[in-house]
């Protein structure tokens, strides 16, 4: 949840001493503590993923290191596997520490989140807004089978550039089935699609991390969910890296804390707050698939802000089921 969303929150829960000692303590501790703390210790040394080697850079939001590394075996993605270094940890410091003040003519980022309009001015050669197009008003997000369609259609486009394609999952909101029934109504990324459209970016929902710290959700339900969510994307992001041309590198804008103790006072922590660059939160994978021939990519060109999405591909996405 924003600040804002903390303030308000506050008003109404003043008296509350179970929220105070859940939510509004921690919330202090992480930006007091931990935020100075972990940047003492730690640094904020990373990999700047523009000065890496791909021609297609898929990000899989709040993707830990370990639970991809698990989930590879039965994803059929074939490659290797190293970890990087993360430059933020949430999307928000990633977007900045990347993009921020640079323009990069030779990409276009295809995005189903929505903090990349908020977080990037004129970066690049194009953004495609998923979230505009294609959101599933049922679970507030963007699915990935909507992603892997607009990202061919990007590539047919813009077949001279590279291309980073941005996916929600295995952030929440958890839409398998498992879940769904488990978890159930959730707060989605629509606090950030309000950000975006300049609308006003409160939540209706809590984020499943709150949930959490409240004691509504178990630890090991929410994992699980997490883990589908994952599970579900990966065969998307095997297909798209098939029909793509060049190198494709699976990665991810920064991890995800499930209860770790960090700081000197050991407190639990969960989700992903801004600045806090703890192992497990900036640690991620770096997966590179197998490829033969590199994409030839020209810089040349103005910026195209929030092109029409176009191609004409629709016969091969028809025999892919994408439409």
């Amino acid at each position: 949840m924003s600040v804002t969303d903390k303030i308000r929150q506050t008003a109404e829960h003043y008296d509350d001493e179970r929220w105070w000692r859940t939510i509004a303590l921690p919330f202090l501790y992480e930006k007091a503590v931990l935020k100075p703390y972990y940047r003492y210790f730690e640094g904020d040394e990373g990999t700047a993923v523009m000065n890496e080697e791909w021609d297609t850079l898929v990000v899989l939001d709040a993707c830990r290191f370990d639970t991809f590394r698990r989930a590879l075996p039965g994803s059929g993605l074939s490659g290797t596997l190293k970890r990087k270094r993360s430059l933020g940890s949430n999307t928000p410091e990633f977007l900045r520490a990347n993009f921020d003040g640079r323009t990069f003519r030779d990409t276009v980022y295809v995005t189903a989140n929505p903090q990349v309009e908020v977080h990037t001015d004129d970066a690049f050669h194009a953004v495609v807004n998923v979230w505009e197009s294609d959101w599933d008003e049922t679970h507030n997000t963007v699915r990935p089978r909507e992603m892997v369609r607009r990202t061919l259609e990007a590539a047919e486009r813009y077949p001279d550039k590279r291309i980073i394609a941005h996916f929600i999952q295995p952030h929440y909101p958890f839409i398998g089935e498992f879940g769904q029934e488990h978890i159930g109504e959730q707060a989605g990324i629509e606090l950030s699609r309000r950000m975006a459209s300049g609308e006003t970016a409160e939540s209706d929902h809590w984020n499943v991390w709150d949930l959490l710290k409240q004691g509504h959700l178990r630890e090991d339900v929410v994992r699980k969910a997490y883990r589908e969510n994952l599970d579900l994307v990966l065969p998307h992001v095997r297909e798209l890296g098939n029909e793509l041309d060049g190198k494709t590198v699976v990665t991810a804008d920064h991890g995800n804390l499930f209860g770790e103790r960090l700081g000197p006072a050991g407190v639990r922590v969960y989700g992903h707050p801004e600045g806090i660059h703890a192992p497990d939160l900036v640690t991620v994978p770096w997966f590179e698939l197998e490829w033969s021939n590199r994409r030839t990519v020209e810089s040349g060109g103005s910026s195209e802000r929030r092109p029409e999405t176009a191609g004409d591909v629709s016969t091969r996405l028809k025999e892919l089921g994408y439409l």
